[in-house]
């Protein structure tokens, strides 16, 4: 059995699949030890800005959204509370899945981390001796696969312990 599990969460129907994933690993091994980890990275492309550059859309993505390009912005011309909404969002996320795993009756431990998704989860879990990943499938259109890559494919690749893709 898994003494220790780790969940990639992104707030997806996909990643809520993998809490309900390991939900059912705990009610099999209540001492197994839960961990739920939000990259902040794939984000960051999403918000409006970051500390010193604007993303203005540009031209259309495969997936329906827009290319930002980045601006570089004087001190002054920052918006205002950027960080604390980028701050709130991540906890709104985090919060999503305590309340999830509350409601299973499943304890678990919850970390943001920032970097990106596919290394920083399989470096936390070499840190910290987790011995079984578990993460959503993205579900990304062939197109964007194909250009970016998926995220659960390279953790496939690069984890050093068992990795779990729920679909």
């Amino acid at each position: 059995m898994y003494k220790h599990i780790l969940i990639g969460f992104d707030d997806s129907r996909d990643s809520v699949k993998a809490l309900e994933r390991a939900a059912q690993f705990y009610s099999m091994n209540p001492e197994s030890k839960i961990t739920v980890a939000h990259v902040i990275q794939e984000y960051t492309n999403n918000l409006a800005f970051d500390q010193y550059h604007l993303n203005y859309p540009i031209g259309p993505t495969p997936n329906g959204g827009v290319y930002p390009v980045r601006m570089i912005l004087r001190e002054e011309e920052m918006p205002k509370n950027g960080k604390e909404n980028f701050h709130d969002s991540t906890e709104y996320i985090l919060d999503h899945a305590r309340s999830f795993l509350n409601y299973q009756g499943v304890p678990a431990e919850f970390k943001a981390l920032d970097g990106k998704p596919s290394t920083d989860l399989c470096d936390f879990a070499i840190e910290h001796h987790v011995d079984l990943i578990i993460v959503g499938n993205s579900g990304k259109g062939l197109l964007k696969k194909l250009l970016v890559g998926s995220v659960s494919e390279t953790i496939m690749k690069n984890a050093e312990m068992d990795v779990l893709v729920v679909k």
